[in-house]
């Protein structure tokens, strides 16, 4: 069994309880104009050049098998065959390919590695993306094979998928991360391009079977900051759910979105704690355990 990932990070403290794993799936079907994993959006594999990075050595002029790099630096993406070798042989990683194809079993030996870590903190390993749930076979396959060797398993979703994907993989799954982007339909469909019904049907499906849930809402001023007292109040509507943590919004991909040729949907102003802190506020009006992101 086969997948595409982007990234694998180490020692992340932000994706569940203690050190873990996170593994980054490629493909995403939303399109959040605050993305800052624009790598991830696509499934097929793409592309980037990091300007600021070139050293100017021409190392990758010469090994560019469609001869897509002209020799003032310039890139005719026609001509493109993806053949890899500009980021193979780039000394300073000023080209990057961003996709790599894995089969389970390998990527989960190279994770386990990891296993003292996760069980001296109490973490593990966590499928994000993108969206894992995207890649069903693939996540499932990765989750079995951790949910066997005893490592915690937590599945980073927008909620945007079959429910009987959701089935597939709560057998395995520790916790959900669960993106709340906003309530009011038209409000989300602007943000992600996508309506919300499914994601908010899932939801409450997952929390009457049970499952364990944290909602991750992240907070955009002047985005999707106004949804704060909706999402309060369905959320304190659920049978199980409580927790939920308040992300503050940051522009730092904003680089990477130039580095691919990415229209650069970013909003301007980044969330301050003070920001996040009066949304964590209002949440615990409605008798929520809000946590405030910036802060951790």
């Amino acid at each position: 069994m086969s997948g595409i990932i982007t990234n694998i990070k180490r020692m992340a403290v932000h994706d569940g309880k203690g050190l873990r794993t996170t593994i980054f799936f490629k493909g995403c079907p939303l399109r959040c104009i605050w993305c800052h994993n624009p790598d991830t959006l696509e499934f097929g594999k793409e592309r980037a050049f990091f300007a600021s990075k070139c050293a100017g050595c021409g190392i990758c002029i010469g090994v560019c098998t469609g001869k897509a790099i002209g020799k003032d630096g310039s890139f005719d993406r026609k001509k493109c065959v993806m053949c890899e070798k500009c980021a193979e042989y780039c000394p300073v990683s000023a080209r990057v390919i961003y996709g790599e194809e894995w089969e389970a079993e390998a990527l989960a030996d190279k994770v386990l590695c990891d296993r003292e870590f996760f069980e001296n903190s109490g973490g593990g390993v966590t499928l994000s993306g993108g969206e894992c749930l995207s890649q069903i076979d693939f996540a499932e396959e990765l989750a079995r094979i951790f949910h066997s060797e005893g490592i915690s398993v937590d599945i980073d979703t927008c909620g945007f998928a079959n429910f009987d994907a959701f089935k597939r993989i709560i057998p395995y799954t520790d916790e959900f991360l669960y993106d709340i982007k906003a309530i009011d339909p038209e409000v989300h469909k602007a943000c992600t391009g996508q309506d919300n019904a499914l994601i908010l049907e899932n939801l409450r499906r997952l929390d009457e079977l049970g499952c364990k849930i944290e909602i991750r809402y992240p907070y955009v001023p002047g985005v999707n900051s106004g949804e704060c007292e909706k999402i309060g109040d369905f959320i304190s509507g659920l049978k199980n759910t409580r927790r939920i943590k308040v992300l503050g919004y940051h522009s730092f991909a904003r680089s990477k979105y130039n580095a691919m040729e990415k229209e650069d949907t970013l909003p301007a102003h980044n969330a301050t704690c003070e920001e996040v802190q009066g949304a964590v506020d209002i949440l615990t009006s409605y008798g929520l355990e809000a946590i405030n992101g910036m802060k951790e």
